[in-house]
């Protein structure tokens, strides 16, 4: 009974930090990735009149607004905005460094990761929309925009007493973590216990070794990132860099 005691209490106060990051992360997400991201698109749009109506790698029409749609990407936003808070909560600490140098860290490698899965040189998102330049600064825009602001927020929310973590409603932003992000969430509980079984008996040695995979995970990120974006000029020809 008492070791059951004993893991609850830590349990369900790391499931009401994690409720409490997803607020923030859902918050982030819709207005950045969400609202963000779609006026980014009409901007594009507004720069290729030529192009209305041709439909994106991702199903939408061009230059169309559409509710659909629109709400679309507000729901997907929210859901990424709140993985990402869990994943800032969960290794978040590993960052070296003052503070702003941590901050930055987040920022840059979370930026290069989503810009790896987002920025291809297949279909016409990038190919397609000119000039190209703005079509991949404005898509990693919207990561580095969220890294930026999504650290200091969370930090905040998960401190003790924050009045993210009191009221049932707390509660409702774990939602996310049931669907669409159940595997995840297997993976942040296998991780939580594993570091609660093993991290904490070489705490040193479990840092450095989750150091080293966050850079290597960076530098295959990166190197995926840039060769998209050299096969995207690669893709649209020498004439037309700018």
């Amino acid at each position: 009974m008492e070791t059951r005691t004993r893991t609850s209490a830590p349990a369900v106060t790391a499931a009401r930090r994690l409720a409490a990051a997803s607020w923030v992360g859902a918050a982030l997400g819709l207005l950045v990735g969400g609202i963000g991201g779609r006026l980014f698109m009409a901007l594009l749009a507004s720069l290729n009149p030529e192009d209305h109506g041709t439909i994106t790698d991702d199903g939408f029409p061009m230059g169309e607004f559409t509710t659909s749609g629109t709400i679309q990407l507000l729901m997907t936003g929210a859901a990424l905005g709140v993985l990402g808070a869990g994943i800032y909560l969960a290794l978040g600490w590993l960052a070296l460094g003052p503070p702003w140098f941590r901050r930055l860290s987040v920022a840059v490698g979370g930026t290069v990761m989503v810009g790896a899965a987002l920025v291809h040189d297949e279909g016409v998102d990038f190919t397609r929309l000119e000039p190209t330049w703005a079509a991949i600064a404005l898509t990693l825009a919207v990561p580095l925009v969220f890294c930026l602001l999504m650290p200091p927020a969370v930090d905040r929310a998960v401190r003790d007493g924050s009045a993210w973590q009191r009221g049932g409603w707390t509660w409702l932003a774990l939602v996310p973590w049931v669907f669409p992000l159940f595997p995840v969430t297997i993976v942040l509980v296998a991780g939580w216990l594993l570091w609660r079984r093993v991290g904490r008996r070489m705490p040193e040695v479990a840092a450095w070794l989750l150091r080293s995979l966050l850079v290597a995970l960076f530098a295959t990120g990166a190197f995926v990132l840039g060769s998209e974006i050299v096969g995207v000029y690669d893709a649209i020809g020498e004439g037309s860099l700018l």
